[in-house]
C-alpha cells in the first residue's frame, strides 16, 4: 500500500490515538499506510470532537490531510 501523511492539529502538544494505539504527537506529519482510522487524542480528554474517523488517501508528504481538534 502506498504512504500516506497525516496532521493532527491541537492547540498544544498531545498523543495522537490511531485505531486505539499511540502514534504520534500532534501538530506533527505522520505516516501510515492509506486505509480507514479513527483518530482521538490522549488525556485530558478536554477536547472535541472525541473521535474522527477518516480514510485516508490521495495524500503526499507536501500534501497531508489535516484533521482538527478543538480545546473545551
Amino acid at each position: 500500500m502506498a504512504k500516506e501523511y497525516l496532521v493532527v492539529l491541537f492547540s498544544r502538544s498531545r498523543r495522537v490515538l490511531i485505531n486505539d494505539a499511540f502514534m504520534g504527537s500532534t501538530n506533527k506529519k505522520l505516516e501510515l499506510e492509506g486505509g480507514s482510522y479513527e483518530i482521538s487524542l490522549g488525556p485530558p480528554n478536554n477536547f472535541t470532537p472525541e473521535k474522527q474517523t477518516i480514510d485516508l488517501h490521495n495524500t503526499s508528504s507536501l500534501m497531508p490531510m489535516i484533521v482538527e481538534f478543538e480545546e473545551v
